[in-house]
């Protein structure tokens, strides 16, 4: 009897220290767990992950690999809220592209009827990152989402971090009042227009190419345009 509980004594010991054991080596995981990489901080997101230009907001953490809730795109609009006029499309389609061509800039327009339970923000972010717009880190340029929302009533412009410094936040934002009436008048495709003629007209002054040089033909807001007098006349 008395080797019988020695016994028990013994595996009871041997159990509780492989216990012990088992809860140290999971203290240790959980501590390196919550240590930060090596060189202190995250590593870089790719030219994809792209963060919210209008309004300012703080970037999320970036996510290497994040599934679109739309289908891969067609070309640079995709408009599935079926909003924007086919010769507008083709238009928008040809000035993206050469836009894409020559600075390596991609633009992209998406209309959704709406974002269901998620955030505008965060819809388009997924968006964004999960159709990789943009060229990847390192090869220059750029890429834009301009995602609207129609029945939610809300707009949203991502950006990539290399073209931060060119279009921060709080410019996208307010250069995005250019669009507020005719999205009132439900005139869509024209408010895409100006916004997107406004960001590339921008991006023109900060980064030095020529709009005409380039054929992007952007429209002439009213208060732009001259009168030239015809000639003849006074």
């Amino acid at each position: 009897m008395k080797v019988v509980v020695s016994r028990l004594k013994t595996v009871a010991n041997v159990a509780l220290c492989a216990a012990a054991l088992s809860l140290a080596a999971l203290g240790g995981g959980c501590a390196r767990g919550r240590s930060a990489p090596e060189g202190g901080e995250a590593a870089a997101p790719s030219q994809a992950s792209l963060v919210a230009s209008t309004p300012a907001q703080n970037r999320p953490a970036p996510s290497p690999t994040v599934e679109s809730p739309l289908p891969p795109p067609e070309g640079f609009v995709n408009d599935f809220a079926n909003v924007i006029d086919e010769r507008t499309e083709e238009m928008l389609e040809a000035k993206f592209e050469r836009l894409r061509a020559s600075q390596r800039i991609e633009f992209s327009v998406v209309t959704v009827e709406t974002t269901g339970e998620q955030s505008i923000f965060n819809y388009s972010l997924a968006v964004a990152r999960g159709w990789g717009i943009g060229p990847p880190a390192g090869e220059g340029g750029g890429g834009l989402l301009l995602l609207l929302a129609i029945k939610d009533h809300k707009w949203r412009l991502q950006s990539s971090r290399s073209l931060e410094a060119d279009i921060p936040g709080d410019v996208a934002a307010e250069m995005g009042t250019v669009m507020k009436d005719s999205l009132r008048a439900g005139r869509y495709d024209e408010a895409v227009i100006k916004y997107a003629d406004g960001l590339i007209k921008r991006l023109a002054e900060r980064r030095g190419f020529s709009v005409q040089g380039e054929g992007l033909n952007l429209q002439t807001s009213p208060e732009e345009k001259t009168d030239t007098p015809s000639p003849g006349k006074p």
